[in-house]
């Protein structure tokens, strides 16, 4: 399966949504990806939070 054709869940609200219009933010050994820069955005605020 082509990365155009491949789907994969928005880490945040679990959305499918092709990979190649994910936004992702990468750690040392992962990837998260994000259907939107809101999503994205939730998930930086619940880190901060969290420490």
């Amino acid at each position: 399966m082509t990365e155009e054709k491949e789907k994969i869940a928005c880490h945040v609200c679990k959305k499918m949504i092709p990979k190649a219009a994910a936004v992702h933010s990468e750690g040392q050994e992962y990837v998260l990806h994000f259907c939107n820069t809101e999503c994205l955005d939730y998930w930086k605020k619940e880190k901060k939070e969290k420490k």
